[in-house]
C-alpha cells in the first residue's frame, strides 16, 4: 500500500480537529457520486473551498488512482476516479487536497458494494 503526502496529512487532519476543533471548519469540502458503487465503476468527485482554485487539485485513497482536479466555471475543482475492481465491499475513503492548500484535505467515503 503506498503512503502519500494527502494521506499522511488527513491522518494529521484528523488529529487535529479531534483536539483543535474548529480549526477546520472553514477548510475544503468534498462530495462523491454516486456514494455506493460496484468494484470498477467510476464517481465523480467535487471539491469547494480553495483558496486559489486555478491552481487544480488532487484526489487519491487506496481504492483509486491519484487524480487532477480541474477547475469548472463555478470555482470548484471537479474529476472523476474510478474504483479499482478488486476492491471488496465496505466503506473506501478518497482524499481530496487543493494545490493551493495541500494540508487542509477533505475525506469523502464511498461504499462498495457487490
Amino acid at each position: 500500500m503506498r503512503r502519500s503526502r494527502i494521506a499522511g496529512t488527513a491522518l494529521v487532519g484528523v488529529g487535529l480537529v479531534a483536539f483543535g476543533g474548529a480549526a477546520f471548519a472553514a477548510g475544503p469540502v468534498g462530495t462523491v457520486s454516486p456514494a455506493k458503487v460496484k468494484a470498477g465503476q467510476s464517481v465523480h468527485l467535487t471539491l469547494a473551498g480553495c483558496s486559489k482554485p486555478r491552481e487544480g487539485g488532487r484526489a487519491e485513497g487506496p481504492s483509486v488512482e491519484t487524480i487532477d482536479l480541474t477547475l469548472k466555471v463555478t470555482g470548484t475543482l471537479v474529476g472523476t476516479a474510478r474504483i479499482d475492481p478488486g476492491t471488496r465491499p465496505g466503506v473506501a475513503h478518497i482524499h481530496l487536497a487543493c494545490a493551493s492548500d495541500p494540508d487542509a484535505v477533505a475525506t469523502v467515503d464511498v461504499t462498495v458494494v457487490d
